[in-house]
């Protein structure tokens, strides 16, 4: 959310603030989201500009109901109808999924921090381990390797800024979304607080990372098989059978096979499609070879 977007629903969303304080308790658990994604607002805030968000969404959702419904020549009481069955369903899912937003952006932030994660590492092995201080050795890994490199500029500005190196070390942890950063931080931060040899920690840090990722690459494809058997069946088996039997029963009634069903058909295995590819993409693991 860009910054000028971000005033302007403020602004919009301040009336809701109260009704938002309501309901912080409900969602404190987005708290937490909303400070790994990386945002700057309150829970408050965000409740508010939910609750906004779906006001003007389901206000936009009535009047295109109805004018469809005008423009269709509908009667009054089927469009009353569609509205009550319709709205509401689309103002929940609109409110819940504007605010779980967070958790969706703090998990895709947390992908692109693993894929670098092992190199960017390895790197920091390599300079600690050539007798380079710690700092300098994490000054250099700040470039080359994408959302790791964001998270190491973040701890040498809060070095810079007159935090400690295990403070700032700290607070990356707290904030990032990332379980095998904050697990292999948490490593790092126990060997300097107790006054050990970084180096030796670092190195089964990076070792660990690496048979995690070689792991989740196995169990990716073990995965695969059965959700190639699920596509082979919803997406080829069945659609050509049914039409196949709808075709034949149509035959023998005498009545011809309706274009809507399908219409209604291509346009099932157009979502199928979709959905598929969307959940092979979520399951596959964050690893960069």
């Amino acid at each position: 959310m860009n910054t000028l977007r971000k005033k302007h629903l403020l602004n919009k969303s301040r009336k809701y603030l109260r009704t938002a304080g309501k309901l912080e308790q409900t969602f404190s658990s987005v708290n937490m989201d909303l400070l790994q994604s990386g945002t700057n607002l309150t829970l408050i805030q965000h409740i508010s500009i939910c609750i906004y968000m779906t006001i003007n969404q389901t206000m936009m959702i009535t009047a295109s109901i109805i004018l469809i419904g005008i423009i269709l020549n509908l009667k009054i009481l089927l469009i009353l109808k569609i509205l009550l069955i319709f709205v509401p369903l689309i103002s929940i899912m609109t409110f819940y999924s504007s605010m779980f937003k967070p958790k969706v952006i703090a998990k895709k932030k947390a992908r692109k921090i693993e894929q670098e994660l092992p190199n960017a590492l390895r790197h920091l092995l390599i300079e600690v381990r050539s007798g380079i201080p710690l700092y300098q050795s994490m000054v250099a890994v700040t470039e080359g390797y994408g959302s790791v490199s964001e998270e190491f500029k973040k701890i040498v500005k809060d070095i810079n800024g007159g935090k400690s190196e295990t403070e700032a070390i700290e607070d990356s942890i707290i904030i990032n979304p990332s379980l095998p950063y904050r697990r292999s931080f948490w490593q790092l931060l126990n060997a300097m607080k107790t006054g050990t040899d970084i180096g030796s920690p670092l190195g089964t840090i990076v070792d660990d990372i690496i048979k995690d990722q070689l792991i989740s690459i196995k169990k990716y494809g073990q995965q695969l098989n059965p959700y190639t058997l699920m596509y082979m069946m919803i997406g080829v088996i069945m659609p050509s059978l049914g039409i196949t039997f709808m075709i034949i029963l149509s035959s023998f009634t005498g009545t011809g096979l309706p274009p809507i069903i399908l219409v209604s058909i291509l346009i099932g295995l157009i979502l199928f499609q979709l959905v598929f590819i969307n959940l092979i993409k979520t399951k596959r693991p964050s690893v960069r070879v």
